[in-house]
This record gives C-alpha cells, sequence and structure tokens, in this order.
C-alpha cells in the first residue's frame, strides 16, 4: 500500500523521446550519406556528436534508475529499452563510419534502400515511443512488417554484389556496410518488441 502511495518517475518518457529524436536524425543523415552518389564525409561529425548526446542519455536513465523508487513500468524493461535505442544509434553510427575507414567514395547500391527503411522503421518508433502510456501497437507491427522487407533488399544486395563486383576488397567493405544497415533494421526491431512487451505487461 505505501508503495502505491509514492510518486512514480515519469522523467523516463522525455527520455525515451530526446533519445529516439537523435536517432532519428542520425537516420536522416545516414540516408542521405548514402544516397549521395558521392558520400559527404562532413556528416561524420554530426553523426557522432548525435552518438554521443544518446550515449549521454542512456547514462542519465542508468544512473535516475539506481535512485528512483518508483518506476512508470518495470525498471528491467526501462534499461532494456534504454539499450535497445542505444544499440540502433551504434549501428547507424558504424555503418557510417565506414565510408572514410574504406575511403568509400561512391554510392553502394542498396545502401540508400537499407537506409530509407531503417530511417521509417525509427519514425514509426518514435510514434510509439511519443506516449508509452498510450499503445501504439500499430506502428510497432509496422517496424516489423519494414524488417522484413530490409532482409528481401539485404539478400538481393548480397546476392549482386556477389556476382557483380569482382574485387574481392570491394566485396569485403560492401558487404560489411550493408550487412550492418541490416543489422540497425534489425535492432530497430528488437526494440519495437521491448515496446509490444511493456504494453502487454502493463496492458
Amino acid at each position: 500500500m505505501f508503495k502505491k502511495l509514492l510518486p512514480k518517475e515519469d522523467k523516463y518518457f522525455d527520455d525515451f523521446k530526446e533519445m529516439i529524436t537523435h536517432i532519428q536524425e542520425m537516420a536522416s543523415l545516414t540516408h542521405q550519406l548514402f544516397s549521395a552518389d558521392k558520400p559527404d564525409k562532413d556528416l561524420l561529425l554530426k553523426l557522432r556528436t548525435l552518438e554521443h548526446r544518446c550515449d549521454e542519455v542512456s547514462a542519465k536513465v542508468i544512473k535516475r534508475l539506481n535512485k528512483t523508487f518508483i518506476t512508470p513500468f518495470d525498471r528491467e524493461d526501462i534499461l532494456v529499452l534504454t539499450q535497445k535505442l542505444d544499440d540502433i544509434g551504434d549501428m547507424l553510427l558504424a555503418a557510417s563510419i565506414r565510408i572514410d575507414l574504406f575511403n568509400v567514395t561512391e554510392k553502394i547500391k542498396y545502401a540508400d534502400d537499407l537506409a530509407a527503411i531503417v530511417l521509417q522503421q525509427i519514425k514509426e518508433l518514435g510514434i510509439a515511443l511519443n506516449d508509452l502510456r498510450v499503445k501504439h501497437t500499430n506502428e510497432c507491427k509496422a517496424v516489423a512488417v519494414l524488417e522484413t522487407e530490409a532482409d528481401k533488399v539485404y539478400h538481393q544486395a548480397m546476392k549482386e554484389l556477389f556476382i557483380e563486383e569482382k574485387d574481392p576488397l570491394n566485396v569485403i567493405r560492401r558487404k560489411d556496410i550493408l550487412s550492418i544497415l541490416e543489422e540497425a533494421s534489425d535492432k530497430s526491431q528488437a526494440a519495437a518488441n521491448v515496446i509490444l512487451s511493456i504494453f502487454i505487461k502493463n496492458a
């Protein structure tokens, strides 16, 4: 009874909104990066900054969890959701910095398609995270549909890459980038699954 009378710490909702805002901006920049005929490496600094902000929000959530007695939903779910969202940002940065690491100077076929799918997934996650107290299940389902589409694009990209590209180093470089973008889609799906789990537990 005493526990129910204590106020809940609702700032986590703001943290999730802040994090998904940064991630959506990262996804937009990633799509811009991979859509250009010649990648703009100046975008990498912006991506690094945004990813660092995500890390700061993640650290803030963990610090608050250590001090908060009553949370709006399970502590474990708050921690897992934070980690899953942070994972998306990590993947977007990882794919993008390989443009510089591998000295990529031309567009990678299908990378823009995968980046566009991830961007749309994150927009759907943003709607779902806008207020976790409202059960946005349709958006979570949309993320799953988009993840299936990303798998199809990735498989087609791999098929064409191994047929058309003769330079083994280019195969390795492009496969690495495409694989990370596909993993970003998987991470988005993982975040959607956590959100659905939260909805179910708090129904």
